[in-house]
């Protein structure tokens, strides 16, 4: 008896084994996933480009946070990265905060518990798509709106061992994380922001006298100093590609930076609270068609990997 009792438990065990190995595999197309992370299940959709091959040569991850109560299917839509993925050849993730909101390191807001560790999560997410895809660990890039382009900071500051460049929409640096990213390696940044945005002003936010939010200038500065730029950025003419919309974009970049890691603001003048170029209007200011986020974010990322 207990010779069968054995023999049943070890093919049991290969049946697992052997399952655990199909469900690990994806191929091209749309999958949503979770994991299990300070004993609470996260979940994050994933898009796999068409042409994926695990054979093939390691492709890029990019991870899109969405801002408060949103989620990874709404910004999936909201910034239609799949059709980037498919252009250039990268896989994108798109994680789900708990409740809609994400743990950029804010103190003192109801909405988000101290100890949930969402840079865990992240870090998780990328260590569990590193085992299911072929993935270029050393360019792994950080995306996100609103709240979730304060959480692309963090990452920025605090997951620098797999995270590449980061890069903000509708979201300037915020003043709560200067602490946390006092003596970073320098980390290359994009910034995008609207000049008539009024949920995260252009201008910042302050609290006393400490801010809450950079102004973009100061965002800027910051990143500047701390990856060691020239203090001399270019402005690029403006951008008016769409004469209706009431928008007009303008570039300024600091070069010569530390291990390339440059510092790029997109100036969307007169843009609001939006994602650039989104077929979604959310009616919080106005939507730029002069630049499109999604291209421009990704046009950024692919000069940079990890120092390896």
């Amino acid at each position: 008896m207990w010779r069968t009792v054995l023999l049943w438990s070890l093919i049991s065990l290969l049946v697992a084994g052997h399952t655990a190995a199909q469900d690990a595999a994806l191929g091209a197309g749309q999958h949503d996933l979770s994991l299990t992370y300070q004993d609470t299940e996260r979940s994050y959709r994933v898009y796999v480009p068409e042409g994926y091959s695990a054979a093939g040569d390691p492709l890029p991850l990019v991870i899109v946070m969405h801002g408060a109560g949103g989620n990874g299917a709404w910004m999936q839509k909201f910034t239609e990265f799949d059709k980037q993925a498919d252009a250039h050849g990268f896989v994108v993730a798109y994680p789900d905060g708990i409740n809609g909101i994400w743990n950029d390191g804010r103190v003192g807001d109801p909405r988000v518990p101290p100890d949930l560790d969402d840079v865990g999560f992240i870090a998780a997410m990328i260590n569990d798509l590193a085992t299911r895809l072929n993935i270029d660990t050393a360019r792994v890039y950080a995306t996100g709106y609103s709240m979730g382009g304060m959480m692309a900071f963090r990452l920025g500051c605090e997951l620098q061992d797999k995270i590449a460049a980061v890069s903000s929409v509708a979201s300037t640096f915020p003043g709560y994380l200067a602490a946390n990213c006092e003596n970073v390696a320098p980390m290359p940044v994009l910034i995008i922001q609207g000049t008539a945005d009024t949920v995260i002003p252009w201008q910042g936010q302050k609290r006393g006298n400490i801010p809450v939010y950079f102004s973009v200038a100061e965002s800027a500065v910051y990143w500047a100093l701390t990856n060691g730029c020239e203090d001399d950025p270019l402005l690029v003419e403006g951008l008016d590609l769409d004469t209706d919309d009431g928008t007009l974009v303008r570039e300024i970049d600091y070069r010569s930076c530390t291990d390339d890691a440059n510092v790029v603001v997109y100036a969307i003048i007169g843009g609001g609270h939006t994602w650039p170029g989104t077929p979604l209007d959310l009616n919080m200011g106005a939507v730029s068609y002069d630049l499109y986020a999604s291209p421009a974010i990704w046009e950024f990322f692919e000069g940079h990997a990890l120092q390896q």
